[in-house]
């Protein structure tokens, strides 16, 4: 009886190329940001092939400016998802510090008193939504998503509904917060808008990525969020650190705020809609996992500056923003995807 020889040496040949290709999967695995580094160069090769001035200092700068303030609010969320929660009332703690700050401000209150004011109430709501979820157990995307609306209201409210500017002199500590870089911006022509805001995410997102790989907190937060019944055994006190990060995270949201008013020295009561959504679609494209446990501040800095360069791109291709956000939810799900199969253990 003759053997089928041709089929068997198939397969046997065809084995150790699939515990090739599964033991390359492993080793990914063990880079969060492998998926959005992935993503990041196919999308800048595409426009700087395909949009005009792409590649100059202006909309550089522009990617960089822009991305900046959203940026500090995605390093946080990021942490505060790596312990397992998320928060949604971003958006509206980042309207409600800009209201404070600026209100402040035309009422008379010294600048750095005012400044401290608005970081100080940002970061209370941020700790009133820690406290509701491990005081609680509501699912934190169930309570944010009430705080949300409730801290929109808030910002209503103090705000009149309408439109608070400020009135008074140019200020040093906006130039501080949020000034151009002239030295940078006249190295080119037209001039870069490069703004000091860069400078203080970059700082903010090495000191958090410090915290989350370097401390025993870090491993907290991990632990937290990867197995949270096995660290409480093994003594870490979850619910203190849900309550820090979601501090954190109001805290930042407060950062980003006056950094973006000084800016503009103005707000309306949409200011900051949208942006829990932004901040959850960064960190999630850079490979931060929904069920925590999971990912490096680092790639979630390199997702929101995957999405800041996506609309950059298409404006400067004068495309419509309808198309950034159906280009943006293609990423997200095939940056979900991707992860998920590149966290399989079989």
């Amino acid at each position: 009886m003759e053997r089928n020889t041709g089929t068997v040496s198939g397969r046997a040949s065809a084995q150790p190329l699939a515990v090739a290709l599964t033991r390359f999967r492993f080793r990914l695995a063990g880079f969060s940001e492998v998926v959005a580094l992935i993503s990041f160069v196919a999308v800048f090769t595409f426009f700087a092939l395909a949009a005009e001035n792409f590649l100059t200092p202006f909309a550089i700068s522009n990617i960089l400016t822009f991305s900046s303030i959203t940026g500090i609010v995605v390093v946080a969320v990021a942490m505060l998802m790596i312990s397992g929660e998320f928060d949604l009332s971003v958006g509206s703690i980042f309207a409600v510090a800009s209201y404070v700050f600026a209100l402040t401000l035309n009422a008379g209150v010294a600048p750095p008193a005012a400044l401290l004011l608005a970081l100080l109430v940002s970061a209370i709501l941020g700790l009133i939504n820690g406290w509701i979820v491990t005081g609680t157990g509501i699912p934190s995307f169930i309570a944010t998503l009430g705080t949300m609306l409730a801290y929109r209201g808030i910002a209503r409210a103090i705000g009149g509904g309408v439109f608070a500017s400020y009135k008074g002199e140019k200020l040093a500590l906006f130039d501080a917060l949020n000034g151009p870089l002239q030295g940078i911006n006249q190295l080119s022509q037209p001039p870069g808008n490069f703004r000091a805001s860069i400078l203080w995410f970059i700082v903010i997102a090495i000191i958090m990525s410090w915290v989350l790989m370097r401390t025993r907190y870090g491993n907290w937060v991990f632990a937290t969020g990867g197995n949270s019944g096995a660290a409480l055994a093994q003594g870490v006190a979850i619910k203190r650190v849900k309550v820090i990060n979601f501090a954190l995270t109001g805290l930042c949201a407060g950062i980003a705020s006056v950094m973006q008013f000084a800016h503009r020295t103005s707000v309306d009561p949409l200011r900051g809609e949208g942006m829990e959504l932004i901040a959850v679609a960064a960190c999630v494209i850079g490979g931060v996992r929904l069920s925590g446990g999971y990912g490096t501040i680092f790639g979630a800095c390199v997702g929101v500056l995957l999405l800041q360069m996506l609309e950059q791109g298409l404006v400067l291709m004068q495309i419509p923003v309808q198309i950034f956000q159906a280009v943006a939810g293609a990423i997200l799900i095939i940056a979900v995807i991707s992860n998920t199969y590149l966290g399989r253990q079989e």
